[in-house]
């Protein structure tokens, strides 16, 4: 009989934070092009960090001075050209640009506070931020 087994991961994916998408090359690269601000979550759905990031995130686009920015989902795992490209070392890793010029990075952030000056830092950055 071989004595093969199939694994399957039946899990479904984690849910987004309100207002990101799933990261694919070309929509991050459509948004650096445009210039936008833009928010990237590195994440992996077995790190408890990264569970109390999206709790943060989840709400995070949804306040007024923040709405306009873009913001994408990389699985740490799944998506290691990004992670290589970029060279994000660990997951939990929050990193910001501007157009295409990374602006900021933090890694392990979980309280609200931090992670809004991070982004608030990253609005700042170039001058008006057209908020």
């Amino acid at each position: 009989m071989g004595g093969q087994r199939l694994w399957m991961n039946i899990r479904p994916d984690d849910p987004l934070p309100a207002g990101f998408e799933k990261y694919t090359p070309d929509a991050f690269a459509a948004a650096q092009t445009s210039g936008a601000t833009i928010i990237v979550d590195v994440y992996a759905s077995w790190c408890p960090t990264c569970m109390a990031q999206h709790k943060v995130l989840d709400t995070l686009l949804q306040v007024p001075r923040y709405s306009e920015i873009k913001g994408f989902r990389v699985d740490y795992e799944g998506d290691r050209d990004f992670v290589r490209s970029h060279q994000v070392r660990v997951q939990s890793t929050i990193i910001m640009f501007r157009g295409e010029e990374e602006v900021s990075r933090s890694s392990g952030l979980t309280a609200a506070g931090p992670i809004h000056s991070q982004v608030d830092h990253a609005l700042s950055v170039g001058g008006d931020s057209g908020f």
